[in-house]
């Protein structure tokens, strides 16, 4: 971990690697861990005890309509500043009941900076545990925990039977895929676009905007 006292732009970790479905059972050998990835846009939130910047992974202000930013400052733990990586849901996409419920909703899967550091060297699993601190782990549902703010969630993280889990995300449309990560998988400094991907990989529905 590094001090981060100042506000700098941090790219954040994203898979790269994608993998077909028909293997996805050779993952689920106790190394990686398993997350939902929920068909929104990928934004970071930044925050400090006076200040909010919401930013897209490309590293320009990320743009929220009806979504009240006092919601972010609920989630504000700890001192100095902080960064959650989420999915923030703008698609209109449906959940699993067939409703547009989740729409201008903030979905947590990871956090890159702590009380005034950057989590550099700190392995998924470790970050899973300090969201689990934050934030607790109440269900919400079968993908997603409550974090008892309104319009935010964050990410169930599941260990195994993968297989099962793929084949019912593959019924909801609010969610795109899955994103296996390696537990001890190292956060990187964040200075490139592409960073820490070569320990987790991703697998996705079919699109026609990417090939699965």
């Amino acid at each position: 971990m590094k001090k981060y006292e100042n506000f700098k732009y941090i790219f954040p970790p994203r898979p790269e690697l994608k993998i077909s479905p028909d293997i996805l059972g050779k993952y689920d050998c106790g190394v990686y861990l398993g997350q939902p990835k929920l068909n929104g846009s990928l934004c970071e939130v930044f925050m400090n005890e006076t200040e909010t910047k919401v930013f897209n992974r490309h590293n320009a202000n990320f743009k929220i309509f009806k979504f009240d930013i006092d919601e972010f400052r609920n989630l504000y733990q700890g001192f100095g500043w902080m960064c959650l990586c989420g999915e923030f849901m703008n698609k209109a996409k449906k959940d699993k009941d067939g409703k547009n419920s989740f729409d201008q909703t903030f979905v947590i899967f990871d956090i890159i900076i702590k009380d005034g550091m950057h989590l550099v060297k700190t392995t998924f699993e470790e970050r899973v545990k300090m969201l689990d601190e934050m934030y607790g782990t109440k269900e919400y549902d079968e993908y997603l925990l409550d974090v008892d703010s309104p319009n935010v969630f964050r990410v169930k993280t599941f260990y195994t039977d993968f297989v099962n889990l793929w084949n019912n995300i593959v019924k909801i449309d609010m969610l795109e895929g899955l994103v296996l990560k390696r537990k001890d998988g190292l956060l990187e400094d964040g200075v490139r676009e592409k960073n820490t991907v070569g320990s987790q990989v991703k697998v996705r529905k079919s699109c026609r905007n990417y090939s699965f």
